[in-house]
């Protein structure tokens, strides 16, 4: 029961970063929109740097599951590519006002707090290209993979159109040529 109350804490978090970035965040809104009592959401996430903390943390865990998923599937290098765009409708404003959160300093109280902010998005894009790294021997390559993957994904993140899947389609395979 207590790890359904902290999900649906942080999916409310989630949400409430998704629609109305970090303006829209506060431990009562979080609390309402979660079901909880005020009480009770500062039983599990004690202040507001923590429920970002614990957001960011499922973050990561998410991200090294799927990863794991799409490696299987498509393989490391280009799995990570098709990592890059997202899925979900919310995903680009929800990720835009987190990485605003944690830049900013908005998501904590202290200084240490915004540090371990810091660290645990940095390890969330780290996690990313762990996959692929391991796999893609030649450093450039792998350079070149990791920035084509990340200008994907912050060209989504800052509203831009998207490349035509063809052209994409084409981008990944000759990316992803031997030789």
């Amino acid at each position: 029961m207590a790890g359904d109350t902290r999900d649906r804490i942080l999916r409310a978090l989630r949400d409430l970063l998704a629609e109305g970035g970090t303006d829209a965040v506060t431990l009562d809104a979080v609390a309402a929109r979660a079901g909880v009592s005020k009480g009770g959401l500062l039983y599990h996430f004690p202040s507001k740097s923590a429920l970002y903390l614990g957001l960011l943390a499922a973050v990561r865990d998410t991200v090294v599951r799927e990863m794991a998923e799409v490696t299987q599937r498509a393989g490391a290098a280009r799995g990570f590519l098709e990592y890059s765009e997202p899925t979900a409708p919310d995903e680009p404003g929800f990720f835009t006002s987190l990485i605003a959160a944690v830049r900013t300093g908005q998501s904590g109280d202290t200084a240490a707090a915004d540090r371990e902010a810091a660290a645990l998005l940095a390890d969330i894009f780290r996690v990313w290209e762990e996959p692929m790294r391991a796999a893609v021997t030649d450093p450039v390559r792998a350079e070149t993979i990791r920035l084509v993957g990340y200008g994907l994904y912050l060209a989504a993140l800052a509203g831009l159109p998207p490349v035509d899947p063809a052209v994409l389609a084409q981008v990944f395979d000759r990316l992803l040529a031997d030789g």
